[in-house]
This record gives C-alpha cells, structure tokens and sequence, in this order.
C-alpha cells in the first residue's frame, strides 16, 4: 500500500471512527468497507460517507453498521451511473468530517478516479 493509500485509508477510518459507525458487526462492517474500496477510489468513498451523513442526520439513532454503508454504496451506485454530482461545497465536507477537503477535490478533478490497487 502507498504511502497516499495509508493517508486515504486513515481519512475513512476518522470518520468511521468519529461518528462509531461500525456498528454492532465489526467484521461484517469491515468486509463490506473492503469490497467498497476495491470497487471506488477511497477520497469517493469518503464524499459518499459525508453525503450519507448529510442524507441521515435527522435519523435517530444515526444509521451504523451495513446499513450506513448500504446508503453509501447506493450514492456510490448511482454517481457511477449518472456521473459524480455532489450537494456538498468544500466548506461542508470539512465540517461534516473534520478533514481537509482538498484530496476530494483532487479526486474529483482527476479524469478517472480509480480504486487503489491493493
């Protein structure tokens, strides 16, 4: 694994962690986070993650587990079919996440954003 691979590994795992969204199945939670960074490059995955926050907030409790990730997933789905289109500005990724938005707009600016080879 790269060294920016680590780095976009650690982003996920801060939001992950600082909203607890594993849930109550650690390794199912895993497993399917895996699938979803082989198919999707990881700063996507983080736009998904915020956008799922964005869509979920107003749910009590907040959606952990598979099923936040299934709602990802299915943003992820869709941008792959309709193309990459997201209701957040830079300012609202970083106070949603708490991290710098600059490698999603590095993402969103490459031509193919690509899954990481692993």
């Amino acid at each position: 694994m790269t060294l920016e691979e680590r780095v976009n590994w650690q982003r996920i795992a801060y939001i992950v962690e600082s909203y607890e969204l594993v849930g109550t199945n650690g390794e199912t939670f895993d497993a399917y986070l895996a699938e979803m960074i082989t198919t999707h490059a990881m700063p996507i995955i983080e736009l998904a993650f915020a956008e799922t926050i964005l869509d979920v907030w107003t749910v009590v409790p907040l959606p952990r587990g598979v099923l936040f990730l299934e709602h990802a997933n299915n943003i992820l789905q869709d941008w792959s079919e309709k193309g990459l289109s997201s209701r957040l500005t830079p300012e609202d990724f970083k106070q949603i996440t708490g991290l710098d938005p600059a490698p999603i707009i590095h993402a969103l600016r490459s031509p193919t954003p690509q899954a990481p080879v692993l």
